[in-house]
């Protein structure tokens, strides 16, 4: 999940965004070859729902809504903020397979 964001498993985490995700959403939510954030720079998805839209077995499009808390934590910042979010995830059918072409974030608001 590209709200998955630190320097522990990055390289596996873009590998499978690489097989997941279209040219252009990769390049938008992994446009460097190394972690830009720093080591202290964490945000972590958590309880995460996923709603499937109706799907009959013959659409070539599909989207999926995705709910999770995410942690976000910037030790040099002093930032340990936990927010709600829902997104948007939209898929198409490329050669039997499943690919990510949109992510559109839905809604994002703070925990107290």
């Amino acid at each position: 999940m590209p709200y998955h964001r630190e320097k522990d498993g990055f390289e596996e985490r873009k590998k499978v965004a690489k097989s997941t995700m279209d040219k252009e959403l990769y390049e938008q939510f992994y446009p460097s070859e190394k972690f830009v954030y720093g080591d202290s720079y964490t945000s972590t998805p958590n309880d995460l729902q996923l709603y499937v839209q109706q799907y009959d077995g013959g659409q070539e499009e599909v989207e999926v809504i995705a709910e999770f808390t995410n942690h976000l934590v910037i030790k040099d910042e002093n930032v340990d903020d936990q927010t709600h979010d829902i997104i948007k995830v939209s898929l198409r059918k490329e050669a039997n397979k499943w690919v990510v072409y949109s992510i559109e974030e839905l809604k994002t608001e703070m925990m107290k």
